[in-house]
């Protein structure tokens, strides 16, 4: 058994669809128990816990520790604590995040001052452009006025109603942006806004003296397996170019001479489908280190050449046909009729007939078993899959589908998180040092994690280990770990995961 262990991981990986796990909800749950809230012994955070009462202080200290004790034991009892997952993943990988929390992130501040100058001037423009538009000015922060401008004054197509009137989402102002310009400088506007709150002024309030920045990540959480993080939350960190990618570029190095470096798995959804799904079609394609996006719009279009476009369109169809899509959500995704939309997934289907069948056997086993499971074995439990109800049946069987494929990607990333941990951690042979002395650890750190990808700030000479070790940890892994499997995968049908690296002086570059 590991030196420590916690019980909220425990009763996450027995219910992983559950909200807002806490000690105090569990204690009610279980125990008919109502704790005392911090928020009661410090007047709602009015007053800090330092000045609280002994006698106070003392009880609400009692109960967590007695509570957490209780909590144990009856995971103890109930065999929680030897499950696989938890053990082998969950557990180690607090030692992980803990090392990734202390080592913080260095920031840019600069940069972000010079973002908060632009997108400020920006805002300004759009306002100035949307009220020439409404011939008026009105507040564009306001969905009441923005509907009243839309819908009543300019007579705009109506969508969908409310109860105050009708709704300005991004869902309508993205269709009515194709033929009115206001819609679009609308959504310009609110986009820019929240750059601005959420992630320039979010950043800055929470940058410390030296412009570091602390964040915390999250193991029960998300119902997918996948960390998150907060306080600020690095995995919506904008990919997307100009003023949004922007922010990217004030992610930097805290040493001297400093690199980012960046490794991301590459289509890791499609491999593990072709895997758990034994598809020879599929498999095929990545045996001879084929691409697979080519293959898809090969078959499903007929033709060899392919424009960037195209591939774009077979990645989508890859990619969200996985996920269980629809013809009418792939149809909005990539701009396309319902009918050509519903042709693509047949066709899918029809060249790649063992991920059909995959999929079928996920919902008879889910419908049987009330639960569906990752390659490695952590279960998610689906009871409603037996509803009468239609609509609440497809939306379960949607999950069933895309669970195993999603928690599979996140476990993968885990176990590699641990093993790169692992491996930073270990005293480095004389060989192996890039200062030649035996017993010295690395001074790069792992600093961030987001989706399929990890992000390194690198110390002066340690780029080719890093590069080196870090690509052949995170490709090896299944093959290291097929011990857990609780599919069963040939050694054959084994294939290689694939890592792309880069190495530049911000996280935008590098990326």
């Amino acid at each position: 058994m590991a030196k420590f262990y916690d019980t909220i991981l425990g009763e996450y990986i027995q219910n992983p669809g559950v909200r807002g796990l806490s000690l105090d909800k569990l204690s009610e749950k279980y125990f008919d128990y109502e704790m005392i809230h911090y928020d009661e012994i410090t007047n709602k955070w009015k007053i800090s816990f330092e000045e609280i009462s002994l006698e106070l202080a003392w009880k609400y200290s009692w109960e967590d520790v007695y509570m957490t004790y209780k909590l144990f034991k009856k995971q103890e009892k109930e065999k929680i604590i030897e499950n696989q997952v938890l053990e082998n993943i969950e557990i180690p990988l607090i030692e992980v995040l803990k090392n990734m929390e202390i080592s913080w992130v260095k920031v840019d501040k600069n940069k972000l001052k010079k973002l908060w100058e632009i997108l400020k001037e920006e805002i300004k423009g759009l306002e100035l452009v949307i009220f020439d538009l409404a011939k008026e000015e009105f507040n564009i922060n306001s969905p009441k006025q923005v509907w009243e401008i839309l819908f009543e004054k300019l007579e705009l197509p109506k969508w969908k109603k409310t109860k105050t009137g009708y709704s300005v989402g991004v869902e309508v102002l993205e269709n009515l942006s194709k033929e009115y310009e206001i819609a679009e400088k609308i959504l310009n506007y609110r986009h820019y806004k929240k750059l601005l709150s959420t992630y320039i002024d979010g950043i800055l309030k929470i940058l410390s003296s030296d412009d570091f920045i602390y964040t915390s990540y999250n193991q029960t959480v998300t119902t997918t397996g996948r960390l998150s993080s907060t306080k600020p939350n690095l995995q919506n960190i904008p990919v997307w170019n100009w003023i949004a990618g922007e922010i990217r570029w004030a992610f930097i190095s805290r040493f001297e001479w400093w690199k980012i470096m960046w490794f991301d798995y590459s289509q890791i959804e499609v491999r593990i489908l072709a895997m758990m799904s034994r598809d020879d079609h599929l498999l095929e394609v990545f045996k001879n280190s084929g691409d697979i996006h080519q293959a898809t719009w090969e078959f499903i279009f007929e033709k060899k050449d392919i424009s960037a476009s195209e591939r774009k369109i077979a990645k989508a169809v890859n990619f969200w046909v996985i996920y269980g899509i629809s013809a009418f959500g792939l149809s909005k995704m990539i701009n396309i009729s319902v009918k050509q939309a519903k042709i693509y997934i047949e066709r899918f289907f029809l060249k790649y007939g063992e991920v059909k069948n995959f999929f079928n056997d996920i919902i008879l086993n889910a419908e049987k078993n009330g639960f569906v499971e990752s390659l490695f074995g952590r279960k998610r439990y689906i009871a409603w899959i037996n509803d009468r109800n239609k609509m609440i049946k497809n939306t379960a069987e949607r999950e069933a589908k895309n669970m195993p494929i999603q928690w599979t990607n996140a476990d993968i990333m885990k176990l590699a998180m641990i093993d790169i941990n692992n491996f930073m951690e270990a005293p480095l042979s004389p060989a192996l040092s890039p200062q030649g002395r035996k017993g010295e650890k690395l001074k790069s750190k792992m600093i961030i994690q987001v989706h399929d990808e990890v992000i390194f700030d690198v110390f002066p000479g340690e780029e080719k280990i890093l590069q080196k070790n870090v690509k052949k940890i995170m490709e090896n892994i299944l093959i290291k770990y097929k011990k857990y499997f609780t599919y069963t995968i040939k050694e054959e049908d084994l294939i290689d995961l694939k890592v792309d690296f880069s190495i530049w002086n911000s996280w935008k570059e590098a990326k």
